[in-house]
């Protein structure tokens, strides 16, 4: 009888070590699958300012400069500055949740947004702005051509997908439009362009990296730049020159946009320029290849500005060369 008493309590106690056991294991499985998920909500980036741990997948963005960078892959903006606001590539529709925060992202405004992510082109924005959400510092200017700067937001964003998915339709788009330039008898890769852009009575040429058309016209529809642009393009990326310079800068079709700002209307520094006796002299100018495009529909340069400027500027050369 003691015999089988002790018998029995000993499988008892190897039962009970075994219900332990995998107690244990079950426990620890499970912090395992919870620090996977924790993990997974969050993933760190490399940035101008650093590492920045990041949400793996943003809902409440505010940014400068960049908001239809990040919206053209989908990914939600809540507060963005006036001149991003103003763009008329955003639809009224994704406007309505879009706080205008004016000229700059000051954190008082910035903070009411909640935002779970901050995208920002100033560094100074990273340390006044790091305390309300994780700061993303892109210096202006520094993400490449469109297909590359989408490919950047894609990382950033988490919306590889996206991105990818973007620069096929991209480049969809931009063969249809070639296509039509050849029609009429243009043919970009054997056509060089020039950008031009008068500021405050002052005359700008362009490199096709700040707006005004240039990614749409060269990395879109394989336009040219003449080597007197090519060399603004690979610096600052824009130059003011003379009136009497024109012709170092020439192209076989020339694209031609009115910055104002303030009371200017430079009314009659373009007036000037149309008289002056160098314009006129230009071969475009005689053959009637320049293009005035507004300055509103052509200054921005995010991913769904640039891609519906390729129709914009195709439509403008096939009807200069037909009229």
């Amino acid at each position: 009888m003691m015999k089988k008493k002790h018998t029995y309590l000993k499988v008892l106690a190897v039962a009970m070590m075994a219900l332990l056991f995998l107690a244990g294991c079950g426990k620890e499985n499970s912090g395992k699958s919870a620090n996977k998920g924790s993990a997974s909500s969050t993933r760190v980036i490399r940035t101008a300012s650093g590492k920045v741990k990041i949400p793996t997948d943003p809902k409440r963005i505010v940014t400068n400069v960049y908001t239809g960078d990040v919206l053209s892959l989908g990914s939600h903006v809540v507060g963005a500055t006036a001149i991003d606001f103003a763009s008329p590539y955003i639809t009224k529709s994704q406007k309505k949740g879009i706080t205008n925060l004016g000229l700059t992202m000051k954190p008082e405004a910035v903070l009411k947004l909640k935002p779970d992510l901050i995208v920002t082109s100033n560094e100074s924005d990273v340390k006044s702005l790091k305390k309300i959400a994780p700061v993303v510092y892109i210096p202006y200017g520094t993400t490449g051509n469109i297909e590359k700067t989408a490919t950047k937001f894609g990382q950033v964003l988490n919306r590889q997908k996206q991105a990818r998915s973007w620069i096929a339709k991209f480049k969809s788009e931009s063969d249809k439009q070639s296509q039509r330039l050849k029609k009429a008898g243009i043919n970009p890769t054997k056509t060089s362009i020039g950008i031009y852009d008068m500021q405050n009575g002052k005359l700008f040429v362009d490199g096709a990296k700040w707006g005004r058309g240039g990614q749409a016209l060269v990395t879109g529809l394989g336009f040219k730049l003449p080597a007197s642009i090519q060399k603004i393009d690979q610096g600052a990326g824009f130059q003011q020159i003379s009136l009497e310079s024109l012709k170092k800068y020439s192209a076989d079709w020339l694209f031609f946009t009115n910055t104002t700002s303030g009371k200017s209307t430079n009314k009659q520094a373009i007036s000037d320029l149309k008289s002056n006796p160098v314009w006129k002299s230009l071969p475009a100018v005689k053959t009637g290849h320049v293009v005035q495009l507004p300055e509103n529909k052509m200054y921005y340069f995010d991913p769904t500005a640039v891609y519906q400027q390729l129709k914009l500027v195709t439509d403008a050369m096939v009807k200069s060369v037909r009229s």
